[in-house]
């Protein structure tokens, strides 16, 4: 025969009933006292007093262990070394009330750590720490905003200028480490010409050339669809791109005649540039070659 096992809402259905049930049965058993014929009046008067002075002198007994209700407490501030741990000392009001539990708050947790009430040190520093205790009548309380400071010793002082040169040593070979890196990255965009920039260059010596043509609408550059920069050659030395190809265009006498050029640009490390020298059809137009 297959167990029946208990779910989770039989057992809250268990706990919240089980009050009710034990009450039942405690004035089921006080009735048939009363009830029965096995006392007379008198007997079920004294019983009935006995019990009620047990319960008395068990709440007397219970209040007296728990002691007095606390009032106040205080906790000095504490200084120690990294690694070094304390016990908290409760100054408590009055000296004799019963701590129930205690919570360490609003403390930096990088600087100290707390297990039960021991403290511990874990790095240099002062925080500020507050202590909600409970008494043994569930009273609630806080202390004092109270500080502790950890200092290091000359030995832990040296360990950590040591670690902190160690670390200044590390970031610096690193950062020149990125820098040799950009740099590198650097002279070789200086000296080298993507496809896009070819082509922001191409127009641009398009225009220029357009502006010196005596009929610019006739202009026939090379390089097709398939192969744009056909027929454009270009060189990139420090910035400085040197770029020759020719253009087909009606001279002034309309004939359609082919010319060569030569314009060097000048670029910046941001990708702007500007025409430096411009030769056209063996003349040359403005600057110096370089």
């Amino acid at each position: 025969m297959e167990k029946k096992k208990l779910t989770w809402w039989k057992i809250i259905g268990i706990l919240v009933l089980l009050p009710f049930i034990i009450m039942y049965f405690i004035f089921k058993y006080i009735y048939k006292f009363y009830k029965s014929e096995k006392f007379n009046k008198k007997q079920k008067i004294l019983i009935s007093a006995a019990v009620f002075v047990g319960i008395c002198l068990l709440g007397v007994i219970s209040s007296i262990t728990r002691g007095p209700e606390l009032e106040s407490v205080s906790i000095d501030n504490i200084e120690l070394y990294k690694g070094e741990s304390k016990k908290i000392d409760f100054n408590i009001t009055p000296d004799d009330a019963n701590i129930d539990s205690y919570t360490f708050k609003d403390y930096d947790h990088e600087i100290i750590s707390f297990e039960d009430n021991k403290l511990t040190a874990l790095k240099s520093g002062t925080t500020e720490v507050v202590c909600e205790l409970a008494d043994a009548h569930s009273n609630k309380i806080k202390s004092n905003t109270f500080k502790v400071t950890v200092n290091l010793t000359e030995e832990q002082i040296a360990e950590e200028n040591a670690k902190a040169a160690e670390k200044a040593a590390k970031e610096a070979e690193e950062a020149a480490k990125k820098a040799a890196e950009e740099q590198k990255k650097l002279e070789e965009k200086r000296n080298t010409i993507s496809t896009s920039e070819a082509t922001s260059i191409k127009q641009y010596c398009k225009d220029i050339i357009d502006s010196i043509l005596k009929a610019p609408s006739t202009a026939e550059y090379p390089g097709g669809w398939l192969d744009p920069l056909e027929g454009w050659n270009m060189t990139k030395n420090n910035n400085l791109v040197t770029v020759s190809s020719y253009v087909d265009a009606q001279n002034s006498f309309g004939a359609q005649i082919r010319s060569e050029f030569i314009i060097q640009i000048q670029m910046q490390d941001d990708g702007t540039g500007k025409a430096t020298y411009v030769q056209f059809d063996g003349e040359v137009i403005s600057g110096t070659y370089q």
